[in-house]
């Protein structure tokens, strides 16, 4: 190996040198040299490197070249000789030129280095080498480079008998290994045959682990207006537990509303993934998952194929907007929260969500760090790849559930889809659904016709046997990016008068919800952007009753981003008939203008808005700022048109490690309300109880980081702090994919450090993962060492451990810098005329974590 050139043998060869160490050579050689062998000369002085940077300020190597005759050169791996009585004159122990003569090398035994493979950092990592410098790979380096492990026929005994390494270069013939002792780095380049790599492996992810868990959502709200008060509080609480994979939870509400208090149960289920089948099992309180039919929720059991382990293309659903702060981005569909993430500052685009069906649109909500939330519709019709079933069976059973109070009388129902991929671009899905009093069968193809077209054709026949009706449904959409700036979608949906949901037949005749049954909806986008005009975004929608009714729907918007700030413009019109009802949501003719100036100034945005529905206007400014990780805050005015009176609020959110609160205040007219919510997770696990300061998912892991508190860590999730015992709990592991996690250096004490920064795996749906982070707590120590007379050691003196390995030099004035001071250990100093003595080090008393370095007196006996 050698440094800067990568080579595939053993043999260790020398490269390149300091420029300074190069005119030390030059001018210790230049008294007696031939001109013949100048060439020589320079060719064997660049070959000579310092063992480590901080040497070559220190050591000024003097090799002098050897006779030659004529026009010979010496070869790349000759070693170079050196005359000791200069070196001795220059300050330099021969001892440790000895020791570098044949090429730069780490010094023997364990050191932590920097890993870098293909040119990225894996963090440090314990390295062990030889007393020839030779590196060994372990496994627990190739662990940490996530390289594969070769076949035991490459097992060899590391030459200090001591570890077990692999002949990583004869398996790998491809690698290239170079050592940098000067920036005390290991560089490896390796094939990708070589790595283990992201995609899934069957025995790359992890399983099992046990934990119980408790998320809470607490919100209290009081308001006044005169002299009336009225108080109110919401609690939302999952708890469950993770075993052997298997994911068991149960969420309920509580809500109390003056004097009224209610309490009600929303589901409770359990599920495991089994990954050699790709196959979800779910039983409990459930929602039906399917590709051709609506879900419905149920009491009941099923299983379907696990999306994560598919190899199909994924849901193609494109969820985009820009987040004005740090935010969480929730996606629901058919009220069914399905995917959750964070997003940072500015434009952000989801893919990878995990649909329940093609037919229902998505419910996206986006929370701010500072609290205020907006929500917004993603039309199925706007779903880019169609590619959205998973190939596989899925089977369901169970007693529908009642979710509302007008409903009939609940039936059992037996649901079965079947997926086949017909090829790369497209997937065919058959199903039926069954109750004692309605049947339904349909079928669906999704295909990607080109790399930016896709569409999705669904036919659906029902037989509602109670009110006699039988009927057709079918869907067709298709989605195209005509250009890298235009994208253009649209979607049509037509059923006959008979045609029933299985949620329809569950609703009474007489309810209002039944009105809104839609012969007809219609939809169309279209999407364009421009450098100097900005982007434009228009969506129109139509849906019609069987009574000859409609309503016609235009939204559009522009958003342009300047040198200083943002203007978005929103329009939306409603034409056609009157208001309806659509499940308890009224639609309103009113039309609606909405004008937003937004100024960035550092971590402070500063907006102003005018808005107008009806015959009201709105006008205002509000004004955030993102102090730090932890702590946020908002403040804002509005000047209501028709109430004529003006609004102030102003609230702010903090992260206190262990939870998540947010805390506001409003007041207008004479009405003022305050507000206050407290949210995470408690997770009690085999080594106690660790709090989140977010909702913890169904996979999930716990991090040590030694017994360090307030140590922040980067997760999938956000970020994360340790707690008195050293503990964190990374709240959301995405599974079977790469998940991250990593250790923010400044949060660590000065004088600690850790061997790997960073950890990746694989995680198992349902596993509880245990992560650890070794702290290295190196205690680094400013020594003035003096002889008995008391005099300074002589500069460039080798220090050396109790086994004769060379460890650092003395410097100017008798001062040795150890980096990693043991106070049992025995430290010796070669000193001129071949003597030596024995360090002895008055270390102070109390370890300071904070310092980078202590300062001791030492005297060399």
């Amino acid at each position: 190996m050698s440094v800067e050139r990568p080579l595939r043998s053993s043999r260790v060869n020398a490269t390149f040198l300091k420029a300074s160490s190069m005119k030390t050579f030059n001018r210790a050689a230049r008294k007696g040299d031939q001109p013949q062998c100048a060439s020589a000369r320079s060719e064997r002085a660049s070959m000579l490197s310092p063992m480590a940077y901080t040497l070559v300020s220190v050591l000024l190597l003097a090799p002098v070249t050897m006779a030659c005759a004529g026009n010979v050169v010496a070869q790349a791996d000759a070693s170079a000789s050196f005359d000791h009585e200069m070196l001795r004159h220059r300050g330099i122990d021969p001892k440790l030129a000895e020791y570098l003569r044949d090429a730069p090398r780490f010094s023997p035994g364990a050191r932590v280095v920097e890993l870098v493979v293909n040119g990225v950092s894996a963090g440090k990592i314990d390295a062990h080498f030889d007393q020839e410098g030779s590196l060994c790979f372990d496994e627990n380096l190739i662990k940490k480079a996530r390289l594969r492990v070769p076949s035991s026929s490459f097992l060899v005994q590391h030459n200090d008998g001591k570890n077990s390494c692999y002949d990583f270069v004869a398996a790998f013939p491809q690698t290239s290994l170079t050592l940098r002792p000067n920036r005390e780095q290991i560089y490896l380049v390796v094939s990708q045959d070589a790595m283990r790599g992201d995609a899934l492996e069957a025995q790359n992810f992890t399983e099992g682990g046990i934990a119980a868990l408790a998320n809470y959502d607490i919100m209290t709200m009081r308001s006044k207006f005169g002299d009336t008060r009225r108080d109110s509080t919401y609690a939302t609480t999952q708890v469950g537990f993770n075993i052997d994979d298997w994911i068991v939870r149960s969420r309920q509400l509580f809500s109390k509303d003056g004097d009224q208090q209610r309490f009600n149960h929303l589901y409770a289920y359990a599920q495991r993934t089994f990954p050699d089948q790709r196959t979800v099992v779910q039983g409990g309180q459930i929602n039906i998952n399917s590709p051709v039919f609506a879900g419905a929720p149920i009491t009941g059991f099923q299983f379907m194929p696990e999306s994560a382990l598919s190899n199909t293309a994924t849901s193609g659903a494109l969820v985009q907007g820009i987040a004005q702060s740090q935010a969480t981005v929730e996606v629901r569909q058919a009220g069914v929260l399905i995917y959750s993430t964070m997003v940072p500052e500015g434009q952000f685009a989801l893919t990878d969500i995990p649909l329940l069906n093609t037919s229902t649109d998505l419910d996206v909500t986006v929370q701010e760090s500072g609290g205020q939330s907006r929500s917004f519709l993603v039309p199925a019709a706007t779903f880019r790849n169609a590619m959205v079933s998973q190939p596989g069976y899925s089977f369901a059973v169970g007693k529908v559930r009642e979710l509302s109070s007008d409903r009939r009388e609940v039936p059992v129902i037996a649901a079965a889809t079947s997926t086949w991929k017909l090829n790369d671009r497209a997937v065919l899905s058959v199903g039926t659904l069954g109750a004692s009093s309605y049947q339904t069968i349909g079928s669906g193809v999704d295909a990607s016709l080109h790399r930016d077209v896709s569409a999705s054709l669904r036919g659906a026949g029902s037989n509602a046997s109670r009110e006699r009706v039988k009927g057709a449904q079918i869907i067709a959409s298709a989605n195209a990016r005509a250009t890298e700036r235009l994208s253009v979608g649209v979607s049509a949906k037509q059923q006959t008068s008979g045609y029933r949901d299985l949620a329809d037949t569950l609703v009474n005749q007489d309810s209002p919800w039944r009105a809104s049954l839609y012969k007809g909806q219609y939809t169309a986008s279209v999407n364009w952007s421009h450098e100097t005009l900005g982007s434009f975004n228009a969506a129109y929608s139509k849906s019609q009753n069987f009574e000859g009714n409609a309503d016609n729907r235009l939204i559009g918007s522009w958003g342009k981003t300047m040198k200083y700030a943002t203007v978005t413009a929103n329009v939306e019109t409603n034409m056609g008939s009157a208001s309806k009802r659509d499940s308890g949501r009224s639609y309103s003719n009113d039309n609606a203008v909405y004008l937003n100036v937004s100024i960035p100034l550092g971590s402070r945005n500063v907006r102003t808005y005018v808005s107008k529905r009806g015959s009201t206007i709105r006008t205002g400014a509000a004004m955030s700022d993102v102090v730090n990780d932890q702590l946020n805050y908002r403040v804002s005015v509005e000047r209501n048109s028709l109430m004529n009176q003006t609004y102030a609020s102003g609230n702010f959110s903090v992260v206190p490690r262990y939870a998540s609160a947010d805390f506001g205040y409003s007041q207008g007219g004479s009405g003022s309300t305050q507000s206050g919510r407290i949210s995470g997770g408690i997770v009690a696990h085999k080594n106690g109880i660790t709090l989140s300061p977010y909702a913890v998912q169904d996979t999930f892991g716990l991090v040590t980081v030694g017994d360090l508190s307030g140590v922040k860590l980067t997760t999938p999730n956000g970020p994360v702090w340790t707690d008195a015992a050293g503990q964190a709990v990374v709240p959301q592991l995405n599974a079977y994919r790469t998940n991250r996690v990593e250790v923010q250096p400044k949060s660590l004490p000065r004088r600690v450090d850790l061997r790997n920064g960073f950890q990746s795996l694989q995680a198992g749906r349902g596993s509880v993962n245990h992560l650890h982070f070794d702290v290295i707590k190196a205690r680094r120590v400013m020594v003035d060492a003096v002889d008995g007379q008391g005099k300074a050691l002589p500069k460039g003196s080798s220090v050396l451990d109790s086994q004769n390995n060379f460890l650092t030099t003395v410097l100017d004035k008798g001062t040795i810098f150890l980096t990693d001071a043991n106070p049992d250990q025995t430290l010796k100093v070669s000193l001129p005329g071949d003597k030596a003595c024995t360090l002895d080090i008055h270390y102070p008393k109390e370890n300071n974590d904070d310092i980078f370095y202590e300062s001791a007196p030492a005297v060399c006996h």
